[in-house]
């Protein structure tokens, strides 16, 4: 290999060019972590009055009741253990899902309400900023919070909204 670059090198020379050698190229970035996606259906009875059954691609929560909520994910360090907010209690102990294996927090956009769809009361009189995919098992739980901070550990400028669970569907 030495002698292909030092005879390129003379060749280019004799151009009035000069080779360079080859660099190595920089460190690839780990991928980020596969989004929760697929379609869910209803079973609580808050998903089912109030939400419908859910579509989850990259950036959008499609709801069956005519609603969806657009935000993209926010890099976080959530675990089942993790708090809500400050003294809220766990992700895993909020969902009743004590095998919770993935979490993905997204922060809200954007709520787009069909013309013929009623508004969603998904934090009451407040207004919903950041929604927790809590995945594990054969279920999936969506936690809306309302707040200027993200939900996690220390958060005192936050609280949960509702938790809407939904199964494969």
């Amino acid at each position: 290999m030495k002698r292909l670059i030092l005879a390129l090198g003379f060749a280019l020379a004799a151009c009035g060019q000069t080779a360079t050698p080859p660099t190595e190229s920089a460190p690839r970035a780990a991928a980020p972590a596969p989004s929760i996606t697929g379609t869910f259906t209803a079973v609580s009875t808050t998903a089912m009055s109030i939400t419908g059954d859910l579509d989850v691609t990259a950036d959008v929560l499609s709801f069956g009741r005519g609603f969806r909520i657009e935000g993209a994910r926010v890099d976080a360090a959530l675990g089942p253990t993790s708090e809500l907010a400050a003294g809220q209690g766990s992700f895993a102990d909020a969902t009743g899902n004590q095998s919770i294996e993935t979490m993905e927090l997204r922060q809200i956009a954007l709520v787009r309400v069909a013309a013929d769809a009623a508004a969603p009361q998904l934090c009451g009189d407040q207004t919903p900023t950041f929604v927790v995919l809590a995945r594990g098992g054969d279920a999936l739980s969506v936690l809306v919070f309302s707040g200027i901070e993200p939900p996690g550990a220390g958060a005192a400028a936050t609280s949960l909204c509702g938790i809407f669970n939904f199964v494969p569907g």
